[in-house]
C-alpha cells in the first residue's frame, strides 16, 4: 500500500513530526469549540485532524505532556513544545487508537491538502463571532496591518 507523509513543526522548530497515512486517505478538518481547546490554542476554536496514533512519528525533539480534564471529567492528554508552547496534539477519551493533530502545526504544503471541513464539535460553546467570519462586509487583508 502506497503512503503519503505529512510533516509539521512548532514555532521554534525544536520539535518536528511526520504523519504517515495511506495515499487514499485525505484527513478532514474538525473544529472543536470546547473551553479547554480554546484555552489550549488561545483561539476561538481548535482546528484539527484525527489520525491513527500509529501514524504519528516525532522526528526531532520530544513534546511535553500535560493532562487536563474534559468537561465530562475525563483526562485529556495534550502534547506541546516545552520551549515555545506550540500545541501539537490532544487525545480524546474513549478513542485509544486516535490522536488529534492541530492543523496549524502542519507545514505549509500539507495544510491545504487536509480536505474540507468535516465536523464541528462542542458547538454549544461556539463563540458568537465565529459564524460572522462568512460575512462579506468584514475587512480582509492578505498580510498583517503593520
Amino acid at each position: 500500500m502506497s503512503q503519503k507523509s505529512y510533516t509539521g513543526t512548532c514555532l521554534c522548530n525544536a520539535v518536528t513530526y511526520r504523519i504517515d497515512l495511506p495515499d487514499s486517505t485525505t484527513p478532514k478538518v474538525i473544529l472543536c469549540h470546547c473551553i479547554n481547546c480554546k484555552r489550549y490554542t488561545g483561539s476561538g476554536f481548535s482546528a484539527n485532524i484525527a489520525v491513527p496514533k500509529t501514524s504519528l512519528h516525532w522526528t526531532k525533539g520530544q513534546p511535553k505532556l500535560y493532562v487536563d480534564k474534559s468537561e465530562r471529567g475525563a483526562g485529556v492528554p495534550r502534547m506541546f513544545c516545552a520551549d515555545c508552547g506550540t500545541p501539537f496534539t490532544s487525545e480524546p477519551s474513549g478513542q485509544d487508537e486516535v490522536i488529534i493533530i492541530k492543523t496549524g502545526t502542519l507545514d505549509d504544503p500539507y495544510r491545504d491538502e487536509c480536505g474540507e471541513l468535516a465536523m464541528e464539535i462542542w458547538c454549544v460553546r461556539k463563540d458568537k463571532w465565529v459564524d460572522q467570519m462568512k460575512d462579506e462586509s468584514i475587512t480582509r487583508l492578505d498580510k498583517s496591518m503593520g
